[in-house]
């Protein structure tokens, strides 16, 4: 009896947990309640990045896709920043989790060429096919037009090699491996890139502009037909009133010609 009723006890954290594991969080209300507690748990500590401590909704969006990519929440949130409202990887995590994936025959490989000014850069890798994969080009000359050089503080000008490597992961890890890295630009690229760079979606644009015009209830008209008004019969002679049209004007309330009501006055005949 016991043992039966230990293992009814257990059965639904199990199940939620396992709803967890498997980032199906947003369907299952039990799940979501055990994901926003561990979310609470998590933001308490002080070993976490500063974007997450005291702040379980971070946490709970960290937790989620912790789920979805079948890691630990603790990676995710030493992995992924908030740049200007935008969440970002770290470029070294971009190639982590393509090189752990097992996704390839071998880990992501770099192809530099040039000197200088000149200085080019791919990333590329081999798949179970043994067909070679090369990632887009990345060069100085493409910073430059892009502007990255430029902005304040930029790592391009001391370590372009170092960045070179880096823009050419996240456009291969974008380009071939978007469901690993879910899309999102590396934070080089988020300090770098203006809001018009950023590509968003037709389904993106309506969604965030769909509860854009706030609708006063109390403006809000019904389609259905209004009930008829009451009849009314005057006492006196038996016969049924006309309804008067509302807005209507009495003729003989009205301004004669070259007359004009001021506002704010009542005339009187």
């Amino acid at each position: 009896m016991s043992e039966n009723t230990t293992t009814t006890a257990i059965a639904p954290f199990e199940e939620n947990t396992q709803s967890l594991v498997n980032g199906n969080i947003w369907d299952n209300p039990t799940a979501f309640n055990v994901a926003l507690r561990m979310a609470n748990a998590l933001a308490s500590s002080t070993i976490i990045p500063k974007d997450y401590q005291g702040n379980p909704s971070n946490t709970l969006i960290a937790i989620e896709m912790a789920s979805r990519l079948g890691t630990s929440p603790m990676q995710v949130m030493q992995n992924l920043f908030v740049i200007n409202g935008r969440p970002s990887w770290s470029s070294q995590y971009i190639i982590a989790v393509i090189n752990s994936s097992k996704k390839y025959k071998h880990e992501l490989k770099f192809e530099l060429t040039g000197k200088g000014d000149n200085m080019e850069c791919y990333a590329w890798t081999t798949d179970r096919d043994g067909k070679e994969i090369k990632g887009p080009i990345i060069s100085m000359q493409m910073a430059r037009d892009e502007g990255w050089v430029q902005k304040n503080g930029s790592k391009w000008k001391t370590m372009p090699e170092v960045m070179l490597r880096y823009r050419a992961a996240s456009f291969f890890g974008r380009l071939y491996c978007s469901d690993m890295i879910m899309g999102i630009y590396s934070q080089e690229e988020v300090y770098e890139l203006d809001d018009g760079d950023f590509y968003v979606s037709p389904e993106v644009t309506i969604a965030q502009n769909a509860n854009a015009e706030v609708i006063d209830a109390n403006e809000v008209t019904s389609n259905e037909p209004a009930d008829p008004p009451p009849i009314e019969v005057d006492d006196a002679t038996g016969e049924v009133i006309e309804p008067s049209v509302s807005g209507s004007e009495d003729p003989q309330e009205k301004p004669s010609e070259g007359q004009q009501a001021m506002p704010g006055y009542e005339r009187k005949f």
